[in-house]
Formats: C-alpha cells, sequence, structure tokens
C-alpha cells in the first residue's frame, strides 16, 4: 500500500518514469486498472507522464482501483487519512479527430470534476486537484462516460498529508477541490518540486505582478519549514510588495460557478528581505469582499518565527472574491503575500468503500485453470 503513489497512465513496462527532482517512481498502471487501452502520443510533452495515456472505448464507468496507507491507531479501527489526489489529461490529439473529449470523473462514487480537455499539442495538461480524507485503505477513481467523446487519462497521483497541521479547519464528509495555489513574485519555470521540497506533492504556479514590486530573498536557504501546511522554502523565499507603505495589495479570484459557494483561502506570509532598521513593523490586515477577517505580524524570514499562515474558512463567495491585504495602522512597512491557496468546498456524502482489487489477470488465469481441470476431469 502506498503513501505516496504516482501513476503514468498508459505507459509501457519497458518505459518507467521517474521524477528527476526526486526520489519517487512513477509507477506503470496496468495493477490499477482492469480496462482500457494504453496509447503513446505522437507529439513530445515536456512532462514525460504525459506522453501516453490510457483511453476507455468500452462502458459508461472504467476506474482505477488504488491501495492506499490509512493511518494506525492503538484502537482496532484506523485512523482517516487526508490525502492529496491528482488526476491529469494531456489530449494530444492521440485519436487524430482533433475533438477532445468531455467526461465526468469520481472519487469513492462521488463526483469530482467534469473534465475538458484541451484540442491542441501546445496545450498545457489539464489538472484536477483535491484534498479528500478516506476512510479505508483503498480509494476508486472513476472516468464517466457521458456521451460526448471517449475518456481518458494520462496521470494519477495518491500522497498522504499530515492530519493535524495541514489545512486543518477542514471538516468531515468535505473535500478541497483546487482554484489555484500562486507562488507570488516568482518567474520559476519549474512548478512541481521534488519530495524533499514540498512534502505533500503540490504544484506551485509561478506568479509575477507589474503592478507590485516582486521581491526575492537575497541568500538562498535550502531548510524545512514546520509549520502549518509546511511550505516550501522556494516559495516562501518570494514574494509581491506593494510599492507604497500606504498601499494595498489587491487579488481577484475568479469561481467557475456563478453561484453561491464555500470557499477556502489560505494566505502565507513571510519577508525574504533583511531589513533595516530591524525594529520595522510588518502587520497587514486581510479583506474578502471588503469584509475584514484577520490582521497578522508578517515575519521576517530569517527569525524564529520564519512565517505566518492564515486560512480563512468558510467563506461565502458568489462568482468571485475580491482579496485586499492592507497595512495594518502601526506598521512601518507596506503589505507583502508570498503565496495563497484557494480551494472550492464540496460535500462528499459517500465515504470511501472501494477494497482493492488483485490483479484480475491473476484471477483470468486461475479460472481459466479451474475450468481446463474440470474439463479433463470430467473427460477422465
Amino acid at each position: 500500500r502506498y503513501s505516496d503513489l504516482r501513476i503514468d497512465c498508459g505507459a509501457s513496462n519497458q518505459t518507467p518514469t521517474r521524477n528527476p527532482d526526486g526520489p519517487i517512481s512513477w509507477l506503470t498502471d496496468e495493477k490499477f486498472v482492469y480496462t482500457g487501452e494504453n496509447q503513446l502520443l505522437r507529439y513530445s510533452q515536456n512532462f514525460s507522464t504525459m506522453n501516453s495515456l490510457r483511453y476507455f472505448p468500452d462502458g459508461q464507468k472504467n476506474c482505477y482501483f488504488l491501495p492506499l496507507y490509512l493511518r494506525q491507531s492503538p484502537s482496532p479501527s484506523p485512523l482517516d487519512t487526508k490525502f492529496l489526489f491528482r488526476a491529469g489529461f494531456y489530449y494530444g490529439n492521440y485519436d487524430g479527430l482533433s475533438k477532445p473529449p468531455s467526461f465526468n470523473l469520481e472519487i469513492d462514487g462521488n463526483f469530482w470534476a467534469t473534465v475538458t480537455a484541451n484540442s491542441t499539442s501546445n496545450n498545457e495538461p489539464v489538472y484536477h486537484e483535491m484534498i479528500y480524507m478516506i476512510k479505508r485503505d483503498s480509494a476508486q477513481v472513476c472516468l464517466d462516460n457521458i456521451g460526448d467523446g471517449i475518456p481518458f487519462i494520462s496521470s494519477l497521483e495518491a500522497t498522504a498529508i499530515d492530519m493535524r497541521n495541514t489545512y486543518r479547519l477542514m471538516e468531515n464528509k468535505t473535500a478541497l477541490l483546487l482554484h489555484s495555489r500562486t507562488n507570488y513574485g516568482a518567474n520559476n519555470t519549474i512548478e512541481q518540486l521534488s519530495h524533499d521540497l514540498d512534502r505533500f506533492n503540490r504544484i506551485w504556479k509561478s506568479k509575477e505582478m507589474t503592478e507590485y514590486l516582486n521581491i526575492a530573498s537575497d541568500r538562498i536557504v535550502d531548510d524545512t519549514m514546520i509549520g502549518e501546511n509546511y511550505p516550501p522554502w522556494p516559495v516562501m523565499e518570494t514574494a509581491i510588495q506593494a510599492k507604497n507603505v500606504s498601499d494595498s495589495i489587491y487579488l481577484s479570484v475568479n469561481f467557475s460557478t456563478q453561484t453561491t459557494a464555500v470557499a477556502y483561502f489560505v494566505l502565507y506570509f513571510s519577508d525574504p528581505i533583511n531589513r533595516s532598521p530591524e525594529n520595522s513593523i510588518a502587520q497587514v490586515e486581510i479583506f474578502i469582499d471588503s469584509k475584514t477577517l484577520v490582521a497578522t505580524d508578517v515575519p521576517p524570514y530569517y527569525t524564529s518565527d520564519r512565517f505566518h499562515v492564515v486560512s480563512l474558512y468558510p467563506v461565502q463567495v458568489n462568482g468571485s472574491a475580491n482579496v485586499t491585504i492592507s497595512p495594518a495602522e502601526n506598521s512601518t512597512l507596506p503589505p507583502l503575500l508570498n503565496a495563497m491557496e484557494v480551494f472550492s468546498v464540496v460535500n462528499m456524502p459517500h465515504a470511501s468503500k472501494a477494497s482493492y482489487l488483485p490483479n484480475l489477470s491473476h484471477v483470468v488465469s486461475f479460472f481459466i485453470f479451474l475450468h481446463l481441470l474440470v474439463i479433463i476431469v470430467f473427460y477422465y
């Protein structure tokens, strides 16, 4: 069973892939799914796991069965475990139709997302990610054909995350659907960090903003960030900062739905610059849609405090949300922001119930053997 599972869907045994920046191997998928067909893409992708896919021409629903590690407790019953699940899709016109399909993605019988892949070979992969709490030692991820083309999948990942100190406001029987995870002030092209930098396998999208100062640490500190959500240090060593002490930072978050929804915001604060004088005060107030929600200090990156995390939940949003980060009354430094995660919160009424199945090829072989044995016994 796995606490960090990476599946390269459609890859062959002869062409295994590996994360070049870390020790986690990508596995082929024949042990986790029993239907569908493998396909190599004509166009090579920068992401090696996107150079193959598995498509499902038969059946309405086809599923991957994932054997996962469940936390143990002193009692006979194991504990629930949070996992980050991510499914990747790269169409690449593999079928020559230039018509990417649309289909539904489910986990343990719960609706996850409607997948609409990009249509050209030059577009980036489409990812759908959620944080979800499993209650059994397995999960079932299914692709549901809704009559708009043949479902396919390029990659599937499941990574266990710390229960107590990560996304701590998450409630039971809910899931956090990732809307955005932004590393502000950075222009890095590598966004999926290695396992030793981000133990939870998160993808951080780099973003510079010309209307603010894009600042970065003047020295590189390779260190583990211990604290809420364990943000990776490369993310915390960059930030956007207002140009003046009296200015604010304004960020707009557009949700796909125009109806009222519940959101979960996480904001990360740490000043990556050595300031002079050292007694400078950095404090910010956070507003969402003009409502004051919280105030926090912005600790210097090189102090023992290192960083602060502000988690906001539940936040009612209606189509969009406007986030404002303003200087607190006694702050002597302009406001800044290192990173922000935004999730939509959805109910997950169905608990994980999929039991991991053995490789069906072994089962089929057993029944063929049993059938031949019956024929031989009957004949003699």
